[in-house]
């Protein structure tokens, strides 16, 4: 009975140290997986994974406003999605920087809230967000890359005779024309000094040797009528803008969309980096909050040994 128990002290003594000894290693950055010494990555404890979590949905917090800024000012400012004559992308872009931009906002503010509230649903949801805005965010980095293209090349193979056609029967195309060709000084299509010329193949410009009032430089009711009469290019250019509006838009967005589309194209791609790293997060901690703390494998271990080794201590007493 003597030998009983002074192994049963000496074992208690031992869990007593390997406890104390466990909540020691816990404050460590250095852990020993099967006898070897393994440095702890940034992101190997939930603290970390919380604090990189927050430090990435408050930058995509603040690119969103960016990105909705951008996007209100190729629609409000250069009329882009006014080009869709050209192509579709002109219409994508701007309203993938301002939707996306929008539900970027959401999502990192929706982020930051399933972080600080360390809730398993929450997180899962944010994730599935978070990878839908990836979606959106790709699809608008590709529309990008295509309409840089389409700002060098695809203005030469838009047809605009189509729409100028239906300028006196469609109200969108009225409203569309006459925005552009006010706020962008310009007539007609194509061409330096010959745009408005376009305005003849039409059924106004053909039968009534007119254009419209937009055109003019003093714009009034009536300030368009009979211009093909005008034989002096003198007296034409006096009475309204005549060059095309294509050709002008062009410049201009090769001068300053081109740029804009470059830098969201290339900063598009870190953020998506950055998304596909929040889901990543989200998911480790939404695993991590399900089954509380993390333990570590030499903690595992070590818990195991002692809790075999205490019942052979107990058998051991029984059996003396």
């Amino acid at each position: 009975m003597r030998i009983s128990k002074l192994y049963s002290v000496t074992l208690h003594k031992e869990e007593e140290s390997d406890v104390t000894h466990l909540s020691d290693r816990r404050t460590e950055e250095t852990t020993y997986i099967k006898g070897f010494p393994y440095r702890m990555s940034f992101f190997a404890t939930i603290e970390s994974r919380k604090a990189a979590s927050f430090m990435i949905n408050a930058t995509l917090l603040i690119s969103s406003l960016i990105l909705i800024g951008t996007g209100a000012s190729l629609m409000g400012f250069y009329r882009v999605q006014m080009l869709e004559v050209i192509t579709v992308d002109f219409i994508i872009v701007p309203t993938v920087l301002t939707g996306g931009g929008i539900f970027t906002l959401i999502v990192s503010i929706f982020g930051l809230t399933a972080v600080a509230r360390e809730d398993t649903c929450l997180l899962l949801s944010y994730a599935v967000l978070v990878a839908v805005d990836f979606c959106i965010l790709m699809a608008g980095i590709i529309s990008s890359v295509r309409l840089l293209f389409d700002i060098q090349i695809g203005f030469l193979d838009a047809d605009v005779m189509s729409e100028l056609s239906a300028y006196e029967t469609d109200s969108w195309v009225r409203y569309k024309w006459d925005t552009i060709q006010t706020e962008f000084t310009c007539c007609g299509g194509y061409g330096y000094a010959q745009g408005y010329t376009d305005w003849k193949k039409t059924s106004m410009g053909g039968t009534r040797n007119s254009v419209p009032d937009s055109c003019c430089l003093f714009i009034a009711p009536g300030c368009g009528n009979n211009l093909f009469e005008v034989n002096d290019i003198r007296v034409v250019i006096g009475k309204i803008n005549v060059h095309g509006c294509l050709t002008v838009m062009q410049r201009r967005l090769e001068t300053h969309v081109t740029v804009i589309l470059i830098v969201f194209a290339a900063v598009g791609g870190i953020l998506a980096i950055m998304q596909l790293l929040s889901v990543v997060l989200a998911c480790c901690l939404a695993s991590n909050f399900s089954h509380g703390d993390e333990i570590s494998v030499y903690e595992y271990e070590t818990r195991s040994r002692a809790g075999s080794v205490s019942k052979r201590s107990y058998g051991a007493e029984t059996t003396f």
